[in-house]
């Protein structure tokens, strides 16, 4: 049957160390941390979003990686307290039956990085070949780069659309 998403699926022993370290960098600098909820993360999220509120600035989220690998697998987008608790949850319960390691390397499997016409750009693998045709561990770490800052914003950050927003968020 045709899909309009596929992937590359890359083992987490070949994802590169720097993809890794920028990513948490970038998306959940306390991951190995956390239990799957960032207490800390949640309460300066919140404070900063009174502010973003009042100065009609974009809000923040205090999601972990593991709470978004949730929402995109299993929840929507909705931004509701019944869908933050279960999301939350859920989140608790994934990390009791998974490892660390195990999640990341499913995250950055599955990340939506793109799009190529009806096609979906899933993971860093098919992102890899799409936006450089190389696979992940062949690429230089400017490139490596590159793709974890399209994490925040694939349209946006988009090297083949708008090259001068994806150079500048490096």
């Amino acid at each position: 049957e045709f899909s309009d998403e596929r992937r590359i699926y890359v083992p987490y022993e070949q994802i590169p160390e720097p993809v890794i370290h920028a990513f948490m960098a970038a998306e959940d600098k306390n991951f190995f941390q956390h239990g799957g909820i960032d207490v800390s993360g949640l309460g300066r999220a919140m404070f900063k979003n009174v502010f973003n509120v009042v100065t009609g600035r974009r809000l923040e989220g205090g999601s972990t990686i593991t709470q978004q690998l949730i929402k995109n697998f299993y929840l929507n987008s909705d931004r509701t307290m019944k869908r933050k608790a279960n999301e939350a949850l859920m989140a608790v319960l994934l990390e009791l039956h998974y490892s660390k390691d195990e999640i990341l390397q499913t995250y950055l499997n599955e990340i939506y990085l793109g799009q190529n016409g009806n096609r979906s750009i899933n993971g860093f693998g098919l992102a890899s070949q799409f936006y450089f045709d190389k696979p992940l561990k062949e690429l230089r770490l400017d490139q490596q780069a590159l793709l974890v800052g399209m994490a925040k914003g694939p349209s946006v950050y988009n090297p083949r659309r708008h090259p001068n927003d994806s150079k500048a968020r490096l």
